[in-house]
């Protein structure tokens, strides 16, 4: 337990040791796995017993072999986080076929074509049985038609809208937090998946230098201020014992997380001069957050983060499935209409996210019928730098083919066996009450290949008694379901069971989307 509660890179890591005769002793190690790279392994702590040779030369070879072993067994981190983890899986992994000698090495092209082999049978095989599926299903005859009418040209937030709010809040940031201050959209009203009642998401973009200047400047102004009172109060007697400063105070540079709460509280008390009213703000939140109410304009709420990266990239990918497959938007808008009206969407309720729901949608598409994982066939590389959920700082693997180069390639050739809308919608419920491994397989559109839950995910995720769902964040490689509560965890399966019952009894769209479910 203690070895598993790092972050840094100097992290120690628990490994699993074996020793001849298959016992197996735990070993306390330094150093590790750092985004990726290499890192000797060194002699055990004094009073344990040290890896043999044998065994550190595997582990090291095994899991240097052009960094593809790690995705073919699951290794999706990357981060200094999770060094502790990988080690202790992939130190077992090498001794399962380990006797008294040395392991056998294994090639590790040879392990990833086996892997890929099997994870293209077990998806083909998937394609195939939802025909099958719906040969045993009475779907009600207008289901199609319904979804399309009612989910297929939703009007979203006109840009106009969105580019006037974005303009009025980055005039208070500029003025209240540095000149540079940009204002940019992310989430649902920019993706693709949104529709005119969605809440707006924006991030203010600094550069973390200007940014601690100006901040530490604010934070030394305010000081100061307090001191000069006390200078003023005390010459007129009216300080208490203990009330008075001891010194003046000297301009020292904060650190990041006090900079963003400071921004956050500045944004709090400048907005409202701009058209908005604050409804919540929570400067020392993990993300520091300030939720707006816009009573000048058209945007009902508005959610402002401080130097949120992330989210960006993730609104880019969405956006480009968004446009690959014109039956993505109308199924995911059906599916979270769903999850809100039955109660089991919304994080800050315990539920999945709406971000989540759509993660899902589009992994079973992918499963069923061959929607691709735009971020497998990316051409070039590209990354970010930005804080993961736990406040360290990492770097985060963001490429993937955009919408445009993938229908502009060879990949875009429409396929004849293409489902219907009602067909995918049939299918995705059959899929979550019936066939996904709950507890074991996770949802990855970056990795659309049912593989199982890996340590990373059954120590930073949410774990309950009860098998449950994992939903990787296609960039940050987390597990969505972090937000998830236990109950509302069965409510969840709840209804993904009456969903499946109604629509194999031909129930029409508006009895599966009729509201009634058990709320957190």
């Amino acid at each position: 337990r203690r070895c598993l509660k790092g972050g840094s890179a100097a992290m120690s890591q628990l490994v699993t040791a074996a020793r001849p005769g298959g016992a197996a002793d735990l070993c306390w190690l330094s150093g590790g796995w750092s985004s990726g790279r290499r890192r000797p392994l060194v002699a055990a702590e004094p009073g344990l017993a040290p890896l043999e040779p044998s065994i550190t030369r595997s582990f090291s070879s095994a899991c240097s072999c052009e960094g593809r072993a790690w995705e073919t067994n699951g290794w999706r981190g990357g981060s200094a986080a999770v060094g502790a983890t990988c080690a202790v899986v992939a130190v077992r992994a090498l001794m399962r076929n380990t006797g008294r000698g040395a392991p056998r090495r294994r090639s590790c092209r040879h392990a990833v074509a086996a892997a890929a082999a099997a994870v293209a049978t077990e998806v083909a095989q998937l394609q195939h049985t939802v025909r099958a599926w719906l040969a045993e299903a009475k779907l009600h005859e207008n289901l199609g038609a319904d979804i399309k009418a009612r989910f297929g040209a939703v009007p979203q937030q006109s840009e106009s809208v969105i580019a006037e709010v974005i303009a009025r809040i980055e005039i208070a940031a500029q003025e209240c937090i540095a000149p540079s201050a940009l204002v940019q959209p992310f989430g649902s009203t920019v993706n693709g998946f949104s529709q005119m009642s969605s809440d707006l998401d924006v991030t203010v973009h600094i550069e973390n230098e200007e940014l601690f200047y100006y901040m530490s400047y604010l934070h030394w102004h305010t000081q100061d201020r307090r001191f000069a009172e006390s200078r003023r109060r005390d010459s007129e007697g009216g300080f208490q014992s203990g009330e008075r400063p001891k010194v003046q105070p000297k301009v020292e540079q904060v650190g990041a997380r006090d900079a963003q709460a400071s921004a956050v509280q500045q944004l709090a008390s400048f907005l409202p001069e701009q058209g908005f009213r604050v409804v919540r703000s929570f400067p020392h939140a993990r993300r520091p957050l300030i939720t707006l109410q816009d009573r000048t304009g058209e945007c009902t709420e508005c959610d402002v983060t401080i130097g949120n990266r992330l989210p960006l990239f993730n609104s880019e990918l969405l956006k480009s499935y968004s446009k690959v497959d014109d039956r993505l938007r109308p199924l995911v808008l059906l599916v979270k209409d769903w999850a809100k009206l039955r109660g089991v969407c919304g994080a800050n309720e315990g539920n999945l996210s709406s971000y989540a729901w759509t993660i899902v949608t589009i992994y079973f598409a992918q499963l069923a019928d061959g929607v691709p994982s735009l971020q497998a066939l990316a051409k070039e590389k590209r990354s970010v730098v930005d804080n993961d959920y736990w406040g360290l700082e990492r770097e985060f693997e963001a490429s993937f083919l955009t919408a445009e180069d993938f229908l502009a390639s060879e990949h875009a050739v429409r396929r004849e066996s293409g489902l219907s809308l009602a067909e995918l919608t049939y299918g995705f419920f059959r899929f979550f009450s019936r066939e996904y491994r709950w507890g074991k397989e996770v949802a990855s559109i970056r990795l659309p290949e049912r593989w199982e839950a890996d340590a990373w995910f059954r120590l930073c995720g949410k774990n309950h008694p009860e098998p449950g769902i994992h939903i990787e964040d296609p960039i940050e490689k987390r597990d969505l379901n972090i937000v998830l509560r236990r109950d509302r965890l069965a409510q969840l399966k709840v209804e993904f069971q009456r969903a499946i019952s109604k629509l194999e009894s031909g129930c029409s769209l508006d009895e599966l989307l009729s509201g009634g479910g058990v709320k957190g």
